[in-house]
């Protein structure tokens, strides 16, 4: 017993963590992070927290907000730290989190970082449906926070019933002189979003067939019953108005589109606005 004893304690002077009445709750060992996030957990009594990331600065840790659920273990409820943290900060990887309760070192572990191109990334739209989650009757949308630079739930519905927008509908080009009709319908197919575009040439009455899994209000459509290998970005801007990005047309010669060009569609109602 006491050679276990003395093990123990070597154990804990080697490396440098104490046993204080506390937890670094977020992130725990091994936990993918990513986007702005937070640094929290609690303690019974201490009148510093800091954490610090690999091999740089300590970083103090607001402390004292209310905790109910440590009253059990430390007799009062103002035992709460949580900081926010950027973690785009940092590089793709593992990464070292340490925290210190008055200058000493309780807690010890490694998390994951994964992170896009910029620690702050702007502009971006998307989002995502993800199937049977949190059970096998409901389905969830993500759609992506800027300011939280990552995806939050935007809605839960019952599993294959949550709305699509609404592209269904004949558009036309503004101000085109042409007579090609685009057919648009959103739909589900083998459970995910997608949306269908017929291209319809009523001069030379032809159709060709584009489709693409459906993201928010915008897909890419690539050919799926077409002669002409070409793919576009369709973006649904208002209930009247798309518009429609050349990602790319194959062969040039059969085509008189080029990738990044850009036109505005109208539904056929509302074609001869300006």
């Amino acid at each position: 017993m006491m050679y276990q004893r003395l093990l123990a304690l070597a154990l804990i002077l080697s490396t440098g963590i104490t046993q204080g009445k506390g937890a670094l709750e977020n992130p725990k060992p091994g936990d993918p992070m990513s986007g702005i996030g937070t640094i929290y957990g609690w303690n019974c009594d201490a009148e510093l927290i800091e954490i610090q990331i690999d091999d740089g600065g300590r970083i103090q840790v607001p402390y004292g907000s209310t905790r109910g659920d440590t009253q059990k273990a430390c007799g009062d409820t103002d035992n709460g730290f949580v900081t926010q943290f950027n973690f785009g900060l940092l590089s793709n990887g593992e990464h070292r989190i340490r925290l210190y309760v008055d200058g000493t070192r309780e807690q010890d572990r490694n998390f994951l970082v994964t992170r896009l191109d910029k620690p702050y990334m702007r502009g971006l739209k998307g989002s995502s449906i993800v199937t049977e989650f949190p059970d096998k009757d409901h389905d969830l949308t993500l759609t992506w926070s800027e300011s939280a630079q990552n995806f939050q739930i935007s809605r839960i519905e019952p599993t294959g019933h949550h709305p699509l927008p609404d592209f269904n509908g004949l558009w036309r080009v503004r101000n085109s002189a042409g007579n090609v009709l685009f057919q648009t319908s959103a739909g589900y197919r083998d459970s995910d979003p997608w949306l269908t575009l017929s291209m319809l040439d009523m001069d030379f009455n032809s159709v060709q067939i584009y489709s693409g899994l459906l993201e928010g209000r915008s897909a890419v459509v690539d050919d799926e019953f077409s002669s002409v290998d070409a793919a576009f970005e369709m973006e649904l801007i208002d209930a009247n108005e798309m518009r429609m990005t050349v990602v790319h047309c194959n062969p040039a010669s059969s085509c008189n589109i080029r990738a990044g060009d850009v036109f505005t569609l109208l539904r056929q109602e509302n074609v001869n606005q300006d």
